[in-house]
């Protein structure tokens, strides 16, 4: 503190452009603090950023005449400065990680109500990146900024980068004119966390997925592999190839894909998945529904205890019962429980390092705070969640990162592939919301009432905490990498439909008043799922049973086969039998799609089961037989 005669204030003010950490000063309440931030991103990305800031007397007492701040990293560059009296030259020290401003002003503002204008503006590389599709734009949690009285930050991107596709928090205001997209920001919305932006449209990977099976018995056996499910409105799939094709392939209750492979003894066998997958940005609109309102099969499924999720233990439970309020929204019990486990565990970075990644659970997860990571965040939700009475379960993936400090990868595989683990949680009105506490508490962005486009599931685990295994982990050996991921252009791939053929195959004899049957067989030979598929069945002259069929979703290389019966009128029934089958869904988009076949059978009676010809044909068969058998025997004879 510099004191002249009439009490000059040295006002320092530690700023970080990741977090702000205003100094705790004796006379600090003698000012009224306004900042206008701006960050302005160019074409090619490159983001400036100025920083306006006003400082009012609330006395006559004090006045500032330095502004110090650091700057949580060593990449600012062209720094530039000023105040009401003109061009400042800023001190500027560099370490390994920060960058510390210093501004001696020129003007000296004194009196009660009169302000001090300022500003700083620096060129920050990285801050806006085109990954993939998309321009994102990421920036850390303005710590300190309940103590500053008015911040408002804009956002002012080129409209070139595409639409905005989501923002966290929610802006203020937006508006787009003279090519360029304006968001912005007040104080109450930069509390809920960090800014994340992204622009375009959606987000496409391309994946290629390697597992390695192995029997190691004597015996027959079978494993199942999953596959990377379609969400909808989130995640599409587009297959470009399953190698070797499996025996079957079904779809679980969790909207798993799982194909089955027979093994015999002691067989090896390496499969590949490759393909595309597409993701979307749902909007998420929550709901004021309580908990009480979810059906009651979710309930029973999705709230009961399993490894790892240790609902009946009395910490969870005690925790749950302190975080779940009957009377809210289930939307606000699962936001409590959110901020609870990204607030109150560590992300421990060492532990991922040193490799030594054993889950824990949610009851250790408790216990042992500051050891956790995205398996920690996971397990702790779910019980929580579960044993508060909300559906939950865990998703586990891919996230692509570019920042693994602030939002890192953790579940690792036999020293192989490293994947990440999130929750899904159940609300009633909205569905299934993805959520990612982890990321939360390492980046300080919100991703409750946000997510993002980077998340690529390969499996949820829902009816068991354990099963089934993402790609990755089926493995044979340590060390191999079997998860390959990449941005792609390749747009055309979303424009795919799936491809439905259908066979038919009639018994050997339609004799009336007996009744046959058919088999169909529908088969998705194309690299998109068919989802919601029906089969209906016409007839001409037999009655079928049943008429229609309800197939749900056929992922690529899957196929269903029905058996349907097909019953004469009568004794008489005769005729040219012609079946037809219409096989009907939707794709990805909800569009209707429509495939089907026909085949013919002949229809006899009892009486005549056979055709002229053929009953010719079996007789002179007949008169062949009989003509040989008597020329063999006195063959025999002689």
């Amino acid at each position: 503190m510099s004191r002249p005669a009439f009490k000059l204030l040295l006002l320092l003010i530690s700023f970080s452009f990741f977090a702000i950490f205003p100094a705790k000063l004796a006379a600090a309440e003698n000012f009224s603090t306004a900042y206008n931030v701006t960050y302005s991103t160019g074409e090619k990305g490159q983001t400036t950023v100025t920083q306006n800031v006003v400082i009012e007397n609330l006395t006559s007492q004090y006045y500032v005449s330095q502004y110090k701040f650091t700057i949580g990293s060593s990449a600012p560059q062209k720094i530039k400065a000023w105040d009401q009296s003109g061009t400042l030259t800023p001190t500027v020290k560099r370490a390994e990680e920060e960058t510390v401003i210093t501004l001696k002003f020129k003007a000296r503002v004194v009196g009660k109500g009169n302000r001090l204008s300022f500003g700083v503006s620096y060129v920050f590389p990285g801050l806006a990146a085109k990954n993939g599709l998309l321009w994102e734009l990421n920036l850390l949690k303005l710590e300190g900024l309940k103590d500053i009285q008015s911040y408002t930050l804009t956002v002012v991107v080129p409209q070139s980068f595409g639409p905005l596709l989501y923002s966290s928090p929610s802006p203020l205001s937006k508006e787009t004119s003279g090519g360029k997209h304006r968001i912005v920001f007040d104080k109450s919305r930069l509390l809920v966390g960090a800014p994340r932006l992204a622009f375009g449209t959606f987000q496409l990977y391309k994946l290629s997925l390697s597992y390695h099976l192995k029997n190691p018995g004597i015996g027959l056996g079978y494993t199942e592999i999953a596959l990377p499910p379609d969400i909808l409105g989130y995640q599409r799939i587009s297959q470009l190839s399953l190698l070797p094709a499996p025996n079957s392939l079904r779809v679980d209750e969790d909207g798993n894909y799982l194909a089955r492979y027979n093994l015999g003894p002691f067989e090896r066998k390496d499969v590949v998945w490759e393909g595309y997958l597409a993701l979307y940005y749902p909007p998420r609109s929550f709901t004021s529904q309580k908990i009480s309102s979810i059906e009651e099969s979710l309930i029973k499924s999705y709230t009961n205890a399993d490894d790892y999720w240790e609902t009946a233990s009395v910490e969870v439970k005690a925790q749950a019962a302190r975080l779940v309020d009957p009377k809210k929204s289930a939307t606000q019990n699962a936001q409590a429980i959110y901020d609870f486990v990204s607030q109150t565990l560590s992300y421990d970075y060492e532990k991922l390092a040193a490799g030594e990644l054993v889950r824990l659970g949610a009851q250790a997860a408790l216990e042992q705070k500051a050891t956790a990571v995205c398996m920690e965040y996971t397990d702790l939700f779910i019980a929580l969640a579960r044993a508060g009475g909300l559906p939950a379960r865990e998703v586990n993936g891919y996230a692509y990162t570019a920042d693994d400090t602030n939002r890192p990868l953790s579940l690792k595989i036999r020293e192989g592939d490293v994947l990440h683990a999130w929750p899904q949680v159940y609300l009633p009105g909205t569905g299934w919301v993805m959520i990612d506490p982890t990321w939360a508490s390492t980046s300080g962005s919100n991703y409750f009432s946000a997510f993002d486009l980077s998340h690529l599931t390969f499996v949820v685990k829902g009816l068991g905490s354990q099963y089934p295994l993402p790609a990755g982990s089926y493995k044979t050996e340590a060390g191999q990498k079997d998860v390959k991921v990449e941005f792609s252009q390749n747009t055309q791939v979303v424009e795919e439909s799936p491809k439905l053929e259908v066979e038919i195959e009639f018994s050997r004899f339609a004799v009336s008043p007996f009744g046959s049957s058919a088999k169909v067989i529908v088969k998705n030979v194309g690299s998109a799922t068919s989802f919601s598929s029906h089969l209906r069945v016409k007839t001409t002259i037999l009655s079928p049973s049943p008429t229609q069929l309800e197939f749900g979703t056929l992922p690529p290389s899957s196929a269903v086969e029905k058996e349907i019966m097909l019953t004469p009128a009568n004794a008489l029934t005769r005729g040219e039998e012609t079946l037809e089958v219409t096989v009907t869904g939707k794709d990805f988009a909800g569009e209707d799609l429509s495939f089907g076949q026909t085949a013919t059978r002949t229809v006899r009676p009892f009486y005549l089961p056979l055709s002229y010809r053929e009953t010719f044909a079996v007789l002179g068969a007949v008169a062949l037989i009989f003509v040989g058998r008597k020329f063999l025997l006195t063959r025999l004879v002689r």
